[in-house]
């Protein structure tokens, strides 16, 4: 192999010529590419972030919207069972007072008919009275015969009343 410098000239002026072509229209592209490639990368690796970090945010608001939510409903199932209960407690007071109300009613009543049942019987004693008496004045008895008849009356009148 002979070494001839002509052609290594010539070799190096194409290979010269070739890497500037290539460099110009082939690498510069290529490069371009990779760097839009990369670029674009960036932004959705940086897209992502901020995409994660209001993900974090939402979930995090979420969280305390479902705390909230989660007191409110408590503090209603509280007042619900405050109301039930002050309300059981006014019919419980209403049952009570009405009851001592037909309590009174009833003992009004029984003491009415008890006056009238006294009433009556005084006048069936004031009957059996005259009754009596006017069967003593009838009759001619001596002391004693007046005082039996009297006491068997009495007996009746007990007898009537019990």
């Amino acid at each position: 192999m002979e070494f001839h410098l002509n052609e290594f000239i010539f070799i190096m002026i194409n290979f010269l010529v070739l890497m500037v072509v290539l460099y110009k229209f082939g690498w510069g592209p290529v490069i371009g590419m990779i760097d839009s490639r990369q670029q674009t990368i960036d932004e959705s690796l940086e897209k992502a972030a901020v995409a994660r970090k209001e993900a974090e945010e939402m979930g995090a608001k979420l969280a305390a919207e479902i705390a909230d939510a989660r007191k409110q409903a408590k503090a209603i199932i509280d007042e619900a069972q405050a109301s039930a209960e002050s309300v059981k407690a006014e019919i419980l007071e209403q049952a009570r007072a009405s009851a001592e109300t037909m309590i009174t009613r009833a003992q009004a009543e029984i003491a009415k008919e008890k006056a009238d049942a006294i009433s009556e019987i005084k006048g069936e004693v004031a009957d059996m009275v005259v009754t009596v008496a006017g069967r003593l004045l009838s009759e001619n008895m001596s002391d004693q015969q007046h005082m039996a008849l009297v006491d068997k009356y009495i007996a009746e009148v007990a007898a009537q009343n019990d």
